[in-house]
């Protein structure tokens, strides 16, 4: 439980470092045939995300769910919520096409590689942790 904490923290710490990022230069989400306008990137974040973080409703879901792996009586669902949103973030970043080309060494910003794929491998580990923990945790009620 204390790793799937940690996990947790350190990945929502590079996903709200990469929200400021992405408002602070404007720039807004670009997956498949969906493509945010840079002008709305901060109406569009709470439910869409940006290029650089998942959607605001899904941080605070994610500190929620972190914090909840404190108290006996949500530590199991809070690892649900972690080991889903865990999964959903871990093919969430390579879906983006910015990302995409910081991996392929095409992006002008060199600090993109480093803090996505840090942001990524630590959401596959959520994943995998929170599903480990949650099916070691009996079931409530």
């Amino acid at each position: 439980m204390k790793a799937l904490f940690t996990v947790s923290a350190a990945q929502l710490a590079l996903g709200l470092a990469g929200l400021r990022k992405a408002l602070r230069d404007r720039t807004s989400y670009d997956v498949w045939k969906l493509k945010g306008d840079p002008r709305h990137a901060a109406r569009d974040q709470w439910v869409m995300g940006t290029n650089l973080s998942a959607p605001g409703l899904m941080l605070i879901l994610q500190g929620l769910a972190t914090a909840g792996l404190l108290s006996d009586r949500w530590r199991r669902t809070a690892a649900k919520a972690l080991a889903i949103l865990g999964a959903i973030m871990s093919g969430g970043y390579p879906a983006e096409k910015s990302i995409r080309q910081a991996w392929r060494g095409k992006s002008p910003d060199k600090s993109l590689l480093p803090m996505t794929a840090a942001a990524t491998a630590l959401a596959t580990l959520m994943a995998v942790l929170g599903r480990k923990d949650m099916n070691r945790l009996p079931k409530a009620g």
